[in-house]
């Protein structure tokens, strides 16, 4: 089953919410707290953490021992093997049984000085769509009147032990490295949830996220984006008109947090940008730049083109 498929039925299941609401099929132009253009170091970073996202899609880097090199086949991730990252821990993929089936690593980069915690997304399993769409909410009890989407609590409490203890034994062993987490589609949600965890810890932790669902509600998204830039700093990247940002729907409570990073122009398999074509949108909850595009007509190859096929190298979808 695909993405773009799942998000039909939703659309048709949600067709009388979607006239009663701001979702449309004509697009929003950006409100007045956007801005064009960011810093090309901020862009390069952009562009280095959809590598490392990419490469947790590839089953090379799969129940690798400690220390081996992080690889992936084609163009999936030059920038990431050009710095010698090397694994502290990977986890999913073939032969998982947990609920969800979050797929990443915890690597080394040697050259940025980084720990990088990567998530893959949605597509490894059909897990990975059961949690994508089970639109459940659940307290979360580390802020005043916060909830997450269930889903993407199992997946990040299936996956809490392991990364924290990987992050805990690489910054014993690189106590100056800084702390990045990435991920893509559901993995940019559990991402989300792991790096809200981290800095509960005291680490300081930058996110980079792409095409990320909504996680919680608008106590939730508050709390995430007032963490930085003390804790670390957001950084959520969107793509022209891609659906998943869109979900779930603000229309049971859901929002997204502040800043997004909107990559607007070109079409749905446009990957060749620059700085200057990012637009920033400032404020929770903003209904401009992607969420403005309206989630129909549904597009699901939008999700898939971040700087590249950010999942060029994904196996076989399995149970």
């Amino acid at each position: 089953m695909h993405l773009q498929a799942i998000l039909f039925i939703l659309a048709k299941r949600s067709a009388h919410e979607l006239l009663i609401t701001r979702f449309s099929i004509y697009p929003t132009p950006p409100a007045d707290n956007t801005t064009t253009g960011i810093t090309e170091a901020l862009f390069d970073n952009f562009k280095l953490f959809a590598n490392f996202t990419s490469a947790s899609y590839c089953p090379s880097n799969e129940n690798s021992t400690v220390g081996s090199p992080i690889t992936c086949s084609g163009t999936a991730c030059p920038l990431v093997e050009a710095n010698n990252v090397t694994s502290v821990i990977e986890f999913g993929g073939e032969n998982d049984t947990t609920v969800s089936d979050i797929k990443g690593y915890c690597g080394i980069d040697p050259v940025r000085s980084l720990i990088v915690v990567a998530f893959a997304g949605s597509g490894n399993t059909i897990r990975n769509y059961l949690s994508d769409f089970a639109f459940v909410e659940i307290p979360y009890t580390d802020c005043n009147a916060c909830w997450v989407h269930s889903g993407f609590a199992t997946g990040w409490s299936e996956r809490r032990s392991i990364v924290l203890a990987a992050v805990s034994t690489a910054i014993l062993a690189h106590p100056n490295y800084s702390i990045v987490v990435t991920g893509h589609s559901i993995g940019a949600a559990v991402g989300t949830l792991a790096a809200v965890e981290l800095r509960s810890l005291n680490y300081s932790v930058d996110t980079y996220t792409y095409g990320s669902p909504r996680v919680g509600n608008e106590a939730f998204a508050d709390f995430v984006t007032s963490q930085a830039p003390a804790q670390g700093s957001n950084f959520r990247m969107t793509h022209v008109n891609d659906p998943v940002p869109q979900l779930p729907p603000t229309w049971i409570g859901y929002q997204h947090t502040s800043p997004e990073y909107w990559l607007s122009s070109g079409n749905d398999t446009t990957e060749d940008y620059g700085a200057q074509d990012v637009v920033v949108c400032e404020g929770v909850g903003d209904e401009g730049c992607n969420a403005g595009t309206g989630l129909v007509p549904i597009d699901g190859e939008a999700h898939n083109h971040y700087l590249g096929l950010i999942d060029v190298c994904q196996g076989p979808v399995s149970l």
